[in-house]
């Protein structure tokens, strides 16, 4: 759980990118009234907030983007479309129901042309994903959260998969990493903090009625 004062996002409490995607608009258990990535210079300086590529990629895409709006735009709308199906995803694993197979149908599509976009590397101590240059296009931060999605949900510990209780919370993903999974708010210093403060108040009150 970390607080970035950097543009476009100033918090980051999911712990993974997958979930912080997915919390890129204000809140979850009510209508949002902001969205932090409404075009692609905010989701690439979410990608720079959150490390996704180095910086040679990144300003390679950041180049891509200035010199064709449309196809930025384009690449853009895909990604916001897809944010919300894999906040339906999320949801519904959160629940105890099954994602709709249209939505995990997308999801697989995706991990797919991510791998595509990927070449396999052996570094000083294990073999690991790396994005292939010479592959990059405006796509590739959806994709690189398609990849974050698929690694989660395939690697057990669901039941830690959660959401910041709404009403009071808003509504926020989070990957709970507590020892015995008893995180209940996306922050103390932000929902939990204010709820804990309306239910005080509550309580005053009623001892002075």
């Amino acid at each position: 759980m970390a607080e970035n004062a950097a543009w476009p996002v100033p918090f980051f409490f999911g712990g993974r990118l997958c979930l912080d995607f997915v919390n890129t608009v204000n809140c979850r258990s009510r209508p949002a009234t902001k969205d932090y990535i409404p075009d692609m210079a905010a989701l690439l300086g979410w990608c720079s907030q959150l490390a996704v590529f180095d910086t040679e990629t990144l300003t390679r895409l950041q180049t891509m983007a200035e010199t064709n709006p449309p196809v930025a735009a384009a690449a853009h709308a895909r990604a916001t479309q897809f944010r919300e199906t894999l906040f339906a995803v999320f949801q519904n694993t959160i629940i105890g129901e099954d994602p709709s197979k249209d939505a995990l149908g997308a999801l697989g599509e995706l991990v797919s042309a991510g791998r595509q976009r990927q070449c396999l590397k052996k570094d000083a101590e294990r073999f690991i994903w790396s994005w292939d240059k010479s592959r990059l296009d405006l796509d590739v931060p959806l994709l690189a959260v398609a990849l974050s999605a698929e690694a989660m949900l395939t690697e057990g510990e669901l039941q830690r998969l959660k959401a910041c209780p709404g009403p009071e919370g808003c509504g926020w993903l989070f990957f709970d990493e507590t020892k015995n999974a008893s995180r209940r708010w996306c922050s103390m210093e932000h929902c939990g903090g204010a709820a804990k403060a309306r239910r005080h108040a509550a309580r005053l009150r009623e001892k002075r009625s």
